[in-house]
């Protein structure tokens, strides 16, 4: 039997954050198809207070980490390491983000094969301090030397590491993430989710996201505050595990037409999604955007800052809006017709876009290192 272990997630399954949700997708489906392989996910949340449990035959063991600022992936990942040489014996070692990269030499020394995926360059984020994108920094660049595949969740992630890094390319390739709404219908409750929110269908305007400042969500902000006079209500899902300056700077602004939802996930989510006159996405950077991609799915209109991982979706050319402008972007959220922004042909290339084609890809790879 093939024994993979992953390592990068903080918990599985409910758990918001790019990396939690693809792991909650992910695996699962990689033992469905494979039932050979055996997956074992190194996490740093206990999910309902379980330490050790299964979620849909894939073995979750939680170690805790050490809650230092800027400090914790890293001694978690190192620590996670070292149990799996003693305890777990894996053949591949996964490791989620550049952070997790930095041990990439020291995996190998342990034994692994190991995959890196690239997930984004998260140096750049505002919220990092300078010895902690030192960290990422070198974490990319140990990734880039010593993993045995890396793997970019999109072509502009891919295309960005290349021009810093225009050596050992053989051994990069890109495998997209997927819509993570496939497969959902909305909630059978879900006029109560709408009730208890506050909210009626296509009557509210929805971004997703981590409450961080790279989520452009206080632009968003003023841009909703300077609309023409509008019935519509503004929905923000998501939290942060911090609750930071940033967190504290637009959380002021929470009033009965700015409502801060908090964390939803599968069917609920669904449902806000499907229920939204239009997701909006002013984000400044991404690697592979996951809100997007459920928004396609989910088959609501769409506006989103003019940045390469966005550019990938091939939304209409009325869907982009350049990032930082919030003039731009109030002009876009006052059009009276917002079927404008609906994108058909890019819902379509997001359909064949499935967490099950995303697995059989990464089945590929795990087979061609054994």
């Amino acid at each position: 039997m093939s024994h993979v272990c992953v390592v990068g997630t903080r918990g599985v399954p409910n758990f918001v954050g790019g990396v939690e949700t693809i792991c909650q997708k992910l695996y699962p489906l990689i033992r469905k198809e494979s039932p050979s392989y055996k997956i074992t996910i190194i996490t740093r949340l206990p999910y309902k207070q379980q330490e050790s449990y299964q979620y849909e035959k894939v073995d979750i063991k939680v170690i805790k980490a050490l809650k230092i600022s800027g400090f914790e992936t890293f001694f978690h990942t190192f620590v996670a390491l070292c149990y799996a040489r003693i305890f777990i014996h894996p053949k591949i070692m996964h490791l989620h983000g550049i952070g997790p990269g930095f041990f990439s030499l020291f995996s190998r020394l342990l034994g692994f094969k190991t995959v890196v995926t690239h997930h984004s360059p998260d140096y750049k984020r505002p919220k990092w301090k300078w010895y902690a994108k030192l960290i990422l920094k070198i974490g990319e660049l140990f990734t880039v030397l010593f993993a045995s595949r890396i793997i970019c969740v999109s072509a502009s992630v891919k295309e960005e590491l290349d021009a810093r890094f225009p050596f050992l390319l053989q051994k990069r390739l890109v495998i997209r993430n997927a819509g993570s709404l496939n497969n959902l219908t909305a909630g059978t409750e879900q006029d109560a989710l709408l009730k208890e929110l506050g909210l009626e269908p296509k009557q509210y305007l929805l971004a997703v996201g981590r409450l961080d400042a790279t989520k452009g969500f206080d632009n968003l902000i003023d841009a909703y505050l300077a609309m023409h006079p509008t019935q519509l209500k503004l929905v923000i899902v998501g939290d942060n595990y911090i609750a930071n300056d940033y967190v504290k700077k637009i959380t002021q602004y929470k009033s009965e037409n700015i409502i801060f939802a908090g964390p939803h996930t599968g069917a609920n989510l669904a449902t806000i999604y499907q229920n939204a006159a239009l997701l909006v996405n002013p984000s400044f950077m991404e690697g592979y955007c996951l809100v997007v991609a459920e928004a396609l799915s989910a088959n609501t209109p769409i506006v989103a800052s003019d940045i390469p991982a966005h550019r990938e979706f091939k939304l209409n050319e009325e869907s982009y809006v350049k990032k930082g402008d919030v003039l731009a972007l109030t002009a876009k959220l006052n059009a009276e017709d917002y079927s404008i922004y609906r994108s058909k042909s890019a819902e379509f290339l997001q359909s064949n876009n499935t967490w099950e084609a995303n697995a059989h890809e990464h089945l590929i790879l795990f087979n061609s290192m054994l």
